[in-house]
């Protein structure tokens, strides 16, 4: 398995049959975002929410044909009308792909599309990928079941906001990592905007301090895992 971080709360993964699945691709106006959306192509795409800086280039770099957009209930609805293959989801439900196991799971956040449509629940993502669990958080506060999250499944790479204001700041992100208890943890959601600004270093030396692995990632960045 690949991981690539796109910047903000993006991420794009590849397995060992070359299938790749992109997590909410804000790329488009996003200063931090290493490549274009013209750059991207998917053959699923998850999304976690609907605002703007999440669903970001979906319908652009989904393909009609190919790609099918996972997504909570409501959103996919909206979206499936446009012509895009979905695949609905709701919070506790889980599907068997063919790339692995997806399972939507509890976010602490809203959900609305740029013009104000209602789009169900805010989701964060357990999924699995070559025999990795990754835990996607989506925008969320810290909230207690974030423990049984991590009692249910192993997780072996977690992607955490810690940007504040609109998810979870640095001291609650340290706090759900001791909840969740993962074999790696990435900082996301920080420094696009003012708003969230956060040292992710800051993160990192606070959750190794507490006996875990965390590890920050530039935009374009890479990692691999066996």
């Amino acid at each position: 398995m690949k991981l690539q971080y796109l910047g903000h709360s993006a991420f794009l993964f590849s397995d060992s049959q070359n299938r790749t699945i992109l997590i909410d691709p804000f790329l488009t106006g996003n200063p931090l975002a290493p490549v274009k959306a013209s750059q991207v192509k998917a053959d699923y795409i998850i999304l976690t929410h609907a605002h703007s800086d999440h669903i970001g280039d979906a319908l652009t770099i989904a393909d009609k044909r190919k790609t099918t957009i996972i997504c909570v209930v409501e959103l996919a609805s909206i979206i499936s009308k446009n012509g895009y293959n979905t695949h609905p989801l709701q919070i506790g439900g889980a599907f068997q792909f063919p790339f692995g196991k997806v399972k939507m799971v509890t976010a602490f956040h809203g959900s609305a599309t740029s013009n104000g449509l209602y789009a169900g629940l805010a989701a964060g993502v357990v999924f699995k990928l070559d025999h990795k669990t990754i835990y996607h958080c989506g925008d969320t506060g810290i909230f207690g079941d974030m423990k049984l999250i991590g009692e249910i499944d192993k997780i072996d790479v977690l992607l955490i906001p810690i940007g504040g204001n609109y998810t979870m700041d640095i001291d609650d992100a340290v706090r759900a990592v001791s909840l969740i208890q993962p074999e790696l943890a990435i900082p996301m959601h920080y420094n696009t905007f003012d708003l969230i600004r956060a040292n992710p270093q800051e993160f990192v030396d606070k959750i190794t301090a507490n006996g875990f692995a965390g590890k920050v990632l530039k935009p374009g960045e890479e990692l691999q895992f066996s």
